[in-house]
């Protein structure tokens, strides 16, 4: 059996992850945490209802290596995610498992040692940013129950301050 005549499937292929046109070489680990806050109220006597709950942003953390090639130098390539970062435009990470949508990059942190001296060792943080679609309308005046505004300020009098004694304070509190 020729080497061209072999089925692809059997070649390993090897998972990628992007984050957002940046393709990283090796992951050495990665970490999601989503989040669902369930809210609670005390009620008579102490105790609580949850009667509703909401989802967090996702975040995900990830420590990953980029190695040189003839394209990109790791400075190149670590500027590249400083650009990512600083531009604020939400961004998709593709991973082997999910597809992380409108993401933004918290933190990077480069760690240079004797191990990591001849690649580029990031460790990246990202956040869900949960977009939603504002919108504005007017009410004409007439179906406004309260056209004219909220109403007139009324003259109550003069106020002052008086001082009170610990005896008199006393009386008044009983």
């Amino acid at each position: 059996m020729a080497f061209l005549d072999t089925p692809i499937s059997i070649f390993a292929v090897r998972p990628t992850r992007k984050f957002g046109e940046i393709s990283a070489n090796v992951v050495l680990d990665e970490s999601t945490n989503d989040t669902l806050t369930i809210t609670k109220q005390p009620v008579q006597q102490g105790a609580s209802i949850t009667d509703h709950a909401y989802k967090e942003p996702t975040v995900f953390n990830s420590t990953i290596y980029f190695k040189d090639n003839p394209a990109k130098s790791l400075s190149k390539m670590y500027q590249d995610l400083l650009d990512l970062q600083v531009s604020r435009v939400p961004f998709d990470i593709v991973t082997p498992k999910r597809i992380y949508r409108n993401m933004l990059i918290s933190s990077l942190s480069n760690t240079t040692d004797k191990n990591t001296e001849n690649v580029l060792k990031i460790v990246i943080s990202c956040q869900e940013v949960i977009l939603v679609s504002v919108s504005t309308t007017t009410v004409p005046r007439r179906k406004q129950k309260f056209p004219g505004g909220t109403g007139k300020t009324e003259n109550a009098g003069k106020k002052s301050a008086i001082t009170v004694g610990v005896e008199a304070f006393s009386e008044l509190l009983r």
